[in-house]
């Protein structure tokens, strides 16, 4: 952790020498991470789809043979070992932490007295936003990921409705994160979360386009 954290801040550093703006680096660095454990991300990205499909042809399968107790305990086991093959890549989530709680401490150790054109109207970037800005921004950024799935061309059929109750607890939760947090540690998350957001919608776009393939 410590190695991944030195390797950072020096990074940030370097970054900040050029740019001249620590606001800049910190948005910098957060997109080279990401773009570094993409592969582990886009990973994740398909085991979670694989259980999506297996949680629909499961569902199938028990409709299918309700009424055929044997057949149906043949079948759900015939698709047991499909799913813990594709469970297996949803661990690649935890190879990402050690990187995310280094980034944290490194955001967090910074000097004391930069501020950033990126946000203007915060002086340090150490201190927490008093406006509420950057915890509101986080806030919707947070919730873009369920709002797109009510756009018709991005909807998934498996995917959880959004309702009144997630979307309240999205952002109460999101602010309340973020509303204390240092404004370096908010320009990550944020970062980091519409970065995810774009992320999501360009894999949403590739399995539509395999799938419109796959029928023609």
């Amino acid at each position: 952790m410590d190695f991944i954290s030195s390797i950072l801040q020096d990074l940030l550093s370097i970054l900040f020498s050029f740019t001249g703006d620590l606001g800049v680096a910190i948005v910098v660095v957060t997109l080279m991470v990401k773009l570094i454990i993409m592969p582990l991300s886009m990973k994740q990205k398909f085991s979670m789809r694989k259980q999506q499909d297996m949680a629909e042809k499961m569902n199938k399968i028990k409709e299918k043979y309700k009424n055929n107790p044997k057949e149906l305990e043949k079948q759900i086991e015939s698709h047991a070992v499909e799913s813990m093959k594709s469970m297996a890549g949803l661990f690649t989530l935890l190879l990402q932490m050690p990187i995310v709680f280094a980034l944290y401490k490194t955001f967090s150790s910074m000097p004391q007295d930069f501020a950033s054109s990126i946000v203007p109207w915060v002086n340090n970037l150490s201190m927490s936003d008093n406006l509420f800005i950057i915890p509101c921004i986080y806030a919707l950024t947070m919730l873009a990921p369920n709002l797109i799935n009510r756009i018709p061309y991005f909807k998934n059929s498996s995917q959880v409705e959004l309702n009144k109750y997630m979307v309240i607890m999205t952002i109460v939760m999101s602010f309340m994160f973020t509303a204390k947090t240092p404004v370096a540690i908010g320009l990550y998350f944020i970062t980091s979360g519409v970065y995810t957001l774009i992320e999501d919608i360009c894999f949403r776009i590739y399995f539509k386009s395999k799938n419109k393939l796959a029928l023609e």
